[in-house]
């Protein structure tokens, strides 16, 4: 009974101790914009949670590691309820035409729950590997 208790002590402390949502972010898709600009687009799963202020500072790097492009991410708010727990932020430039770039967050900011939180240093963002399913005719 007591090693049922410690375990349970143990099992509660680590769920506490962990961010109980995690906000989701997934390249949905990359459109022409004109102009030899392209547009990616970034889709954002709130699990329900209230976000505002979502701030992304994110670097293109080539193959090479170079960073060929910055801009920011931001969504004003969204996930106050299961209408809006999905939202899009765009990038663009003429890097983002080219199917090798990778996009590395830098900085993540937001407020969850009213609560300011550093996304990174707190583990809240993840990144989900989107897998775009095969449409057949």
């Amino acid at each position: 009974m007591k090693q049922l208790l410690v375990s349970l002590f143990c099992i509660t402390g680590a769920l506490l101790s962990a961010p109980l949502h995690a906000l989701e972010v997934w390249h949905s898709n990359t459109v022409w914009a004109g102009q030899g600009q392209c547009a990616a687009v970034f889709s954002f799963d709130s699990d329900l949670q209230d976000v505002s202020e979502l701030r992304l500072s994110v670097s293109g790097l080539n193959p090479a590691g170079e960073t060929i492009l910055s801009g920011e991410l931001e969504i004003d708010q969204f996930g106050q309820s299961s209408a809006d727990r999905y939202a899009e932020a765009y990038l663009e430039g003429e890097a983002l035409c080219g199917s090798d770039l990778v996009i590395q967050v830098e900085q993540a900011t937001a407020l969850l729950n009213g609560k300011p939180t550093d996304l990174l240093t707190t583990d809240t963002l993840r990144v989900l590997d989107f897998k775009p399913l095969k449409i057949q005719l």
